[in-house]
């Protein structure tokens, strides 16, 4: 019989107590591996409770991805991942192990084929558009329902899912952009399509730049596009035919500005999040462009209180299906954002389109807090690929001595993609 140590003879109480205390289904596979004592410690015990499922941050590695777990305390894990998606890019994510992504077309240079793939069991992947069809007429905010009009190279910039892509009617909502030579075609889109569609028609824009879409979040059955004036375009689709565009209920929803201001920083981003069947925007800061974030915001979408000291909002819900339809009285819906005092426990993973809310009571040793990873683009020259810096990964924790504290390994700059979280619940 081999030799021991004798750390190797616990009882089993205590091994189970140390595995209790390793929320990773990772490091709970690696101390069951220290040594055969252990582990049949361990299969003489009932089986542990699954641990509690956070998100990954995916590393784009030079060889090939990996991911770190903030259960481990940012241990990178091996990620095997299939060679024709080793050096793809990454544009979101859903629940349940999937990935957006794009790999370059083989014969078109500069050009995107999209897929939808599940990175836990990568044979199961959907293929997504790649054209754009256009209706060259006058935009106006109507679907493209004319089926002759040439198409365009379709650009997805973020996307996300109705319901897991194998139940009937899964339906995917983003913002796209196409590289049509036709003014006003240039503007971001918001679109949505079937999961098995191959050509995107159903997209919609105003000449507005309201309509500027930054992020999308699906609540209360419906699909939420925030915008960079920070106001909610609300869409609901519904596809009555194959071949036919969606015919949408649209609420605009237009929010004060009154008393929300940044400290005279720079806003690098804008989420939406659901919590708690609460509706948050959170606003990342940074000092100055392209340096690290320093700061959060949080606020709740809220409808004012009569004593609340607001001002009459300027804009008021437009319902419309189509096209706009006229405005009444009884259309009007008042919302602001109402700013958070603190995170109260909550611990939020924000990205475009993935970001997700956790109660942090939920995992012992933990603290409420915002973590985030680097989809900034350092550009581009000539024909040299693009560099993701993939630096500013941290969390924010909103206490005053120390509100930024690293949480994720440094890795180098990706030339193929940012990171991105992989979504396990």
């Amino acid at each position: 019989m081999a030799d021991f140590p004798p750390w190797a003879d616990l009882a089993d109480a205590v091994v189970r107590e140390i595995a209790n205390r390793l929320p990773c289904v990772y490091d709970r596979v690696h101390l069951a591996g220290v040594c055969r004592p252990w582990r049949e410690s361990l299969e003489r015990l009932p089986p542990l409770h699954p641990p509690p499922k956070l998100p990954y941050l995916i590393l784009p590695l030079a060889e090939q991805p990996a991911f770190s777990c903030v259960l481990s305390g940012g241990a990178t894990h091996p990620f095997f991942v299939p060679e024709w998606i080793r050096h793809a890019c990454y544009f979101g994510s859903y629940d349940g192990g999937w990935a957006f992504v794009s790999t370059a077309h083989p014969r078109a240079q500069g050009y995107r084929d999209y897929f939808l793939t599940n990175l836990n069991q990568t044979p199961n992947t959907f293929v997504l558009p790649v054209w754009i069809q256009l209706d060259r007429e006058e935009p106006v905010l109507r679907p493209r329902q004319k089926r002759l009009r040439p198409r365009d190279p379709l650009f997805i910039n973020a996307a996300t899912l109705s319901s897991d892509p194998f139940m009937d009617g899964c339906v995917v909502a983003g913002f796209v952009n196409n590289c049509a030579p036709v003014p006003g075609h240039h503007r971001q889109k918001i679109a949505f399509w079937r999961i098995d569609d191959k050509v995107v028609i159903g997209y919609f824009f105003m000449e507005d730049a309201c309509w500027d879409a930054v992020d999308v979040v699906r609540h209360n059955g419906a699909f939420h596009f925030l915008t960079k004036g920070e106001h909610i375009i609300v869409g609901n689709p519904v596809f009555a035919e194959a071949g036919a565009p969606p015919q949408v209920q649209w609420e605009y929803r237009c929010f004060s500005s009154h008393g929300r201001g940044y400290d005279g920083q720079h806003v690098v981003a804008r989420y939406l999040v659901e919590s708690s069947g609460d509706l948050l925007m959170v606003v990342r800061c940074s000092p100055r462009p392209g340096e690290f974030t320093s700061a959060f915001k949080v606020f709740r979408m809220a409808q004012p209180e009569e004593d609340d000291d607001a001002p009459s909002l300027d804009g008021r819900t437009m319902l419309f299906v189509g096209r706009p339809c006229s405005r009444s009285d009884g259309d009007v819906v008042r919302y602001i954002w109402r700013e958070v005092p603190s995170l109260e426990g909550r611990m939020l993973f924000v990205g475009r389109g993935c970001s997700r809310s956790y109660d942090a009571d939920q995992y012992p040793g933990f603290e409420g807090g915002i973590y985030f990873f680097d989809h900034r683009i350092a550009g581009q020259l000539g024909d040299a690929p693009a560099q993701y810096p993939c630096s500013d990964c941290r969390k924010w924790t909103g206490k005053p001595a120390l509100q930024v504290e690293r949480c994720f390994p440094e890795q180098d700059p990706s030339n193929y993609t940012s990171q991105v979280w992989l979504l396990n619940g």
